[in-house]
């Protein structure tokens, strides 16, 4: 259930369409993700949603990120990889 005060997040549609694996997904210091596919960001394929349903959509990519910490990234390079996990600054 979300909670008025849960922070949007974002994904790229591309992800949602199924056309590009997930790859990317970053913790924001404000406790918000990032669900991207890696490729360059086009802001006209981002959309906001609360973390929970990218959880629920997609367990078994995201079930090893569940901890991520606020202000940590993980990457991989596609299905099957591990994620590599490491501290973000953000600009």
């Amino acid at each position: 259930m979300c909670r008025p005060t849960d922070p949007l997040s974002i994904v790229s549609t591309r992800i949602l369409d199924g056309s590009e694996p997930l790859r990317l997904v970053v913790r924001n210091d404000d406790g918000s993700w990032q669900f991207l596919c890696g490729t360059p960001v086009d802001v006209d394929h981002l959309l906001t949603t609360h973390a929970h349903h990218l959880f629920d959509e997609f367990p078994d990519d995201l079930r090893p990120l569940a901890g991520l910490p606020v202000g940590h990234l993980a990457e991989r390079y596609g299905p099957g990889f591990p994620w590599r996990i490491e501290p973000y600054e953000e600009e």
